[in-house]
């Protein structure tokens, strides 16, 4: 997924090596989950879903919870947070794998004339056979799992572990991760797991610090996944409304919610909606988080109440 991981269990390990265990098969899972999922790999449920419009296609049962995940999450935010933008992406030069040029995204013919086509397909026209585990893209429609396809996946993960006897376990893809259970044991005893959200400013090192009982943390950011084209340097956040590159005043926006798919769909969502809008958005959904300007301003909501001048104490 062209991240880091990092997985973290808590348990006790007297009856052999349970824990080993339980990672090496989650690791499996993660795996799995990639080769089925990526949109830079050949014969991915996502790449053969994207290159059979109109066509029933049958895939993995976790890729069918992945779709239908993109629906809510897209249903959830209004539209904000569409998995479908990927042509637009594509067009502007992210259509290699960014740690491996050789792995490439592949569209049907004439994707790209439908770029800001109103009348065009959208998520609600997506067709999904729950039962016998297949599903029909419409034509003119594309799917990019991005972010919301770590957030579930580290959501499946942490399952993955609690089910093989973990008492506790945290799993981080790229920074996005799902947490439950058990936290590991501390002095101070916070009373849940303590998540670090690093300032987009590097130089100044740690944001903030939160204690989380469990569910998920996602960061949407537009540092992230950059590159050059025609001499211009852009980022992977579309706006869909404008069907380009987003122009929010916002470097990052971390969410807190039931689960890491959904918190990153909210972060992607009250990122686009800026300064202006980033805190209300999580309100009116009723989600913790935080959000950073681009000049350095801080946001948050009121269950939270970081403010910049706390920080720099």
């Amino acid at each position: 997924m062209a991240s880091e991981l990092r997985v973290v269990v808590v348990g006790d390990d007297d009856h052999g090596r349970t824990l080993d265990r339980a990672l090496a098969r989650t690791a499996g899972l993660l795996d799995d989950l990639e080769a089925r999922w990526s949109r830079f790999l050949p014969h991915s449920d996502i790449t053969r879903l994207n290159n059979s419009p109109g066509a029933w296609v049958d895939v993995d049962p976790f890729t069918v919870t992945l779709v239908v995940s993109m629906i809510e999450a897209w249903r959830a935010t209004e539209g904000a947070f569409d998995p479908s933008v990927l042509p637009i992406l594509v067009d502007a030069g992210y259509g290699a794998s960014i740690d491996d040029p050789w792995r490439v995204t592949i569209l049907p013919d004439g994707q790209l004339i439908s770029l800001g086509d109103e009348a065009g397909p959208t998520m609600a026209d997506i067709e999904v056979d729950r039962s016998g585990a297949s599903v029909r893209l419409p034509a003119g429609l594309t799917l990019d799992p991005g972010g919301i396809g770590k957030g579930l996946a580290a959501d499946l993960a942490v399952q993955r572990l609690l089910d093989l006897g973990v008492a506790g376990a945290l799993v981080s893809i790229g920074g996005d991760m799902t947490m439950a259970g058990s936290p590991p044991p501390t002095s101070s005893d916070p009373g849940g797991w303590v998540i670090s959200v690093e300032d987009p400013d590097t130089s100044n090192g740690e944001l903030a610090r939160l204690v989380v009982s469990g569910g998920g943390v996602a960061t949407s950011s537009t540092r992230s996944r950059r590159w050059v084209q025609a001499g211009r340097e852009r980022h992977h956040l579309v706006d869909p409304r404008l069907a380009a590159q987003s122009t929010t005043d916002l470097a990052t926006v971390t969410v807190i919610a039931r689960s890491g798919w959904i918190a990153e769909a909210h972060a992607t969502a009250a990122l686009l909606a800026g300064s202006g809008g980033a805190i209300d958005h999580l309100d009116r959904h009723g989600l913790t988080g935080l959000a950073v300007g681009l000049d350095g301003s801080l946001q948050s909501t009121a269950d939270l109440a970081v403010t910049r001048e706390l920080i720099d104490r």
